[in-house]
C-alpha cells in the first residue's frame, strides 16, 4: 500500500517544486533500508524468529564453516549424483542458475567453506541486514527491510524524500533466506527465498483507525533478482575474468527466471480413516522432493534447527495461532494477567520425507520424538506444505 503522509505539507511544497523540469531518478529494482531505523513492525504470529541460542554462531570471515556435516558425510560416502540440471539461465565459470520447473537455485563448484563468507557479505551490497545466521543448517536469514524502489518515482519524490524520508512509505516489507547445501555430485547448491509483509489499515476510519502487518504474497522476482546478483557476485569473486552483465541483459535474464510456468499439480494431501490430513504425496523421487520441500520450509518461514538429507527429515519450530490460544487457556486468567509478555514456545516438528519409488515420495509430520504428533497441528502444516509443492 503506497501512502504520503502530511498531505497538506506535501501539497505546498509541490507548488515550490512546480518550477523544476529535469531530476534523475534511480531506476534500480532493489534499494533497501533497514526497518530498523523506522517504527517497528507488529510482526504477525507464527512470522516472528523463534529466539534461537548462540549454539551455531556463525564465525565472522574469513573462516571457514560447514554448511551441513551430514550433507558432508554424504558426499564422501559417493551417493548417487543428480542429474538433469536443465534451463541453465546466466552461465559462468564458477557459479550459474538452475531452473527445475518452478524451482530455481544457484549450483556452484565452489565448496559452502569458501561460498558461506562471500554470501554474507553479498546482503550488505543489498542494503540489507542479517537477523540470523546458523551454520549447522547453512541458513542466513535477513531482517525485515522496506525496498525503497517501489516509491513514487516522481519530482517531489525525488527532491522531498531526500529532505523529510520518513514522509514516504511503501507499506511493505521484504525478508530474505538463503540456504546452502553440499551437492550431492560436489560443489554447492544454493536455495534463496523471499516473504513479505503489508501493513492493513483496520477501524473505521479517521481516529478510529490502525494498521497491523499482515503476511504478503511472495515475490518470484524479486527471488530472481537476488539469485542473479548472487550469482554474478560469486562469479566475479572467485573468476576475475568474468564479463559484468549489461543492465538491459540483467534485466532480460531477472525476466526468464520469474517466469512462472503453470505446472501439473505435483503434490496432493493424502487423508486418514477419520478425514484428517496424514500426508503429502509428492510426484517426484526423493532428491527433487527434498528441494522443492525444502523451498516451502523456507517459503513458509519455519524455523530450521536440523536437517539431515541422508536420513531425509526437517527437525523445524512453528507456532500456530491456534495451539498459542489455547495454550494460554490452559494457563489460567491470573497467569496470563501476570505473565502476559511471556511468549509461548514453538513446539518442535519433524518434517520426513519417505521414499516410496523413482517417482514418488510421501511427506509425514511428525513429533520431535519421531511419534505422532500431538499438538495437533500437523494436519496444518501438511495442508501448507502441499499448497507450497504443488
Amino acid at each position: 500500500m503506497k501512502r504520503v503522509l502530511r498531505a497538506g505539507f506535501i501539497a505546498g511544497m509541490s507548488l515550490a517544486l512546480a518550477a523544476c523540469s529535469n531530476f534523475a531518478f534511480n531506476q534500480d529494482k532493489v534499494q533497501y533500508e533497514s526497518s530498523a531505523s523506522r517504527a517497528p513492525l507488529e510482526i504477525p504470529p507464527g512470522m516472528d524468529g523463534v529466539p534461537m541460542s548462540d549454539r551455531y554462531a556463525v564465525p565472522s570471515r574469513p573462516q571457514s564453516v560447514w554448511a551441513s556435516q551430514e550433507a558432508q558425510r554424504e558426499a564422501q560416502a559417493g551417493q548417487q549424483q543428480v542429474t538433469g540440471y536443465a534451463n541453465v539461465l546466466p552461465e559462468g565459470d564458477v557459479a550459474k542458475i538452475v531452473r527445475e520447473g518452478n524451482s530455481r537455485w544457484i549450483h556452484t563448484d565452489m565448496t559452502p567453506e569458501q561460498v558461506w563468507p562471500l554470501v554474507q557479505d553479498f546482503w550488505n551490497t543489498v542494503g540489507l541486514t542479517l537477523s540470523r545466521q546458523d551454520a549447522k543448517t547453512g541458513v542466513m536469514e535477513t531482517n525485515w527491510a522496506e525496498n525503497r524502489a517501489k516509491l513514487p518515482q516522481d519530482i517531489i519524490r525525488g527532491t522531498l524524500g531526500k529532505v523529510l524520508d520518513m514522509v514516504y512509505s511503501t507499506g511493505e516489507r521484504d525478508q530474505y533466506r538463503a540456504r546452502l547445501e553440499r551437492s550431492a555430485n560436489g560443489g554447492t547448491d544454493i536455495f534463496v527465498t523471499h516473504r513479505s509483509m503489508v501493513e492493513v489499515v483496520k477501524g473505521l476510519g479517521g481516529d478510529n483507525s490502525t494498521t497491523v502487518w499482515q503476511p504478503g504474497p511472495t515475490d518470484p522476482e524479486m527471488e530472481a533478482e537476488m539469485l542473479t546478483r548472487m550469482t554474478q557476485r560469486i562469479n566475479a569473486e572467485f573468476n576475475p575474468k568474468a564479463v559484468a552483465k549489461s543492465p538491459e541483459a540483467h534485466k532480460e535474464e531477472v525476466k526468464q527466471l520469474a517466469t512462472y510456468v503453470v505446472p501439473e499439480a505435483m503434490s496432493e494431501v493424502e487423508l486418514s480413516e477419520a478425514g484428517q490430513v496424514s500426508s503429502v504425496y509428492v510426484k517426484e523421487g526423493f532428491e527433487r522432493a527434498w528441494r522443492r520441500v525444502a523451498l516451502a520450509v523456507d517459503r513458509m518461514g519455519f524455523t530450521v534447527e536440523d536437517r539431515d538429507r541422508s536420513r531425509g527429515f526437517f527437525l523445524v519450530r512453528y507456532l500456530d495461532e491456534a495451539y498459542e490460544e489455547a495454550k494460554r487457556d490452559e494457563q489460567g486468567f491470573w497467569t496470563n494477567l501476570f505473565s502476559k509478555d511471556q511468549p509461548v514456545e514453538a513446539p518442535q516438528y519433524v518434517i520426513y520425507l519417505q521414499p516410496l519409488n523413482d517417482a514418488a515420495t510421501r511427506v509425514h509430520v511428525l513429533g520431535p520424538d519421531g511419534k505422532a504428533d500431538t499438538t495437533g497441528v500437523a494436519p496444518k502444516i501438511l495442508t501448507l506444505l502441499n499448497e507450497q509443492t504443488r
